[in-house]
């Protein structure tokens, strides 16, 4: 299952590198290539995206992997060592993500010429809002691929524009919620509710992701 969610954001990405102009991206969506591309995997978790990264990755190629998480780093798989993975320790929530985060992708962009994608798979609740957060006030982040999970917990919805639907008698909650919610965070990449969006938005479903929850939204900073 998430194999199959984190290829349906590779893919993504490499869509966002084919409408950036990135040289080596390819139409082909039967491969993915990343050259030239700095790709950010926030609250990677185990690090599954990311390790398929470098697994899809010629070693000659100039691309960097960063995944983000609070896990501590001795849990961590040891592919996060590699010479073009690194792994960040860190609450993605703290105030001081923006500066950090900044620095780096600077850096990478800057230095190495590469492009920076920023990626957040499993995202629940707010977290997805501070996805869209970094990419609103990095403006070296040319992309976002955002594939949301649950929604805010009821406590934090008073702090955006959002309120849950009422489905028809033989929808599922649950889900008419959740696409309700990717509606919304697509209307924030696209600045609805701010002056930091982005007009190259889209929001589609990935069939070939195992699950019902399968919305894909692509932003790209032109």
């Amino acid at each position: 299952k998430e194999i199959s969610e984190s290829y349906g954001v590779l893919h993504a990405v490499q869509e966002c590198c084919t409408s950036l102009g990135v040289s080596t991206a390819t139409t082909n969506n039967d491969n993915i290539n990343l050259d030239n591309t700095f790709l950010i995997d926030l609250c990677s978790g185990k690090g599954i995206t990311t390790a398929l990264c470098g697994a899809l990755n010629n070693e000659k190629s100039n691309s960097y992997f960063l995944a983000v998480d609070k896990m501590l780093p001795h849990t961590m798989p040891h592919f996060l060592n590699e010479e073009q993975i690194q792994y960040l320790c860190r609450d993605i929530m703290a105030e001081s993500m923006f500066d950090e985060i900044a620095e780096i992708v600077r850096y990478q962009t800057r230095e190495h010429g590469r492009t920076c994608i920023l990626v957040g798979m499993h995202l629940c609740g707010m977290l997805s809002e501070r996805a869209i957060d970094l990419f609103e006030r990095i403006e070296e982040i040319s992309g976002l691929v955002l594939s949301p999970c649950c929604l805010p917990k009821k406590h934090e919805q008073h702090k955006i524009p959002f309120t849950k639907g009422k489905p028809n008698a033989d929808e599922s909650a649950e889900l008419f919620n959740y696409f309700k919610w990717s509606d919304y965070l697509k209307e924030r990449v696209e600045g609805v509710y701010s002056s930091g969006g982005v007009s190259d938005v889209r929001l589609y479903t990935d069939a070939e992701m195992h699950t019902e929850k399968n919305a894909i939204i692509v932003g790209v900073r032109k």
